[in-house]
């Protein structure tokens, strides 16, 4: 049987992936049909989350037609279920911490 994931766990992991990137401006995670787990979205931000998170499991459309960011899809466990998309402003100066999110996610026990 799997385990409940709780709010403030969700919330922990994304508060991490905002320390990695010092250019983060929104983020969410969703299931592989749309349907949003938590984000983490500042207010009053242009883009909605709904958009946000069809984006995410999106590979063909982009809904999200704003240039300023930076968009970065991950698969958060290996049956792909779960979907995290994260908005990094333009430009990207921080490369090197591409690794420190492949880390985070592999070491994750959420998914």
């Amino acid at each position: 049987m799997e385990s409940i994931i709780q709010e403030e766990d969700i919330n922990c992991f994304l508060s991490e992936v905002e320390q990695i990137f010092p250019n983060f401006v929104a983020g969410i995670l969703c299931d592989h049909h749309g349907f949003p787990i938590a984000s983490k979205i500042p207010q009053n931000f242009p883009i909605q989350e709904n958009y946000l998170a069809l984006s995410a499991i999106s590979n063909n459309k982009d809904f999200i037609q704003d240039n300023r960011f930076l968009q970065v899809r991950r698969d958060l466990n290996k049956s792909k279920n779960v979907k995290l998309l994260l908005l990094l402003e333009k430009p990207i100066r921080h490369i090197n911490h591409f690794r420190d999110l492949k880390d985070l996610i592999e070491n994750q026990v959420l998914f």
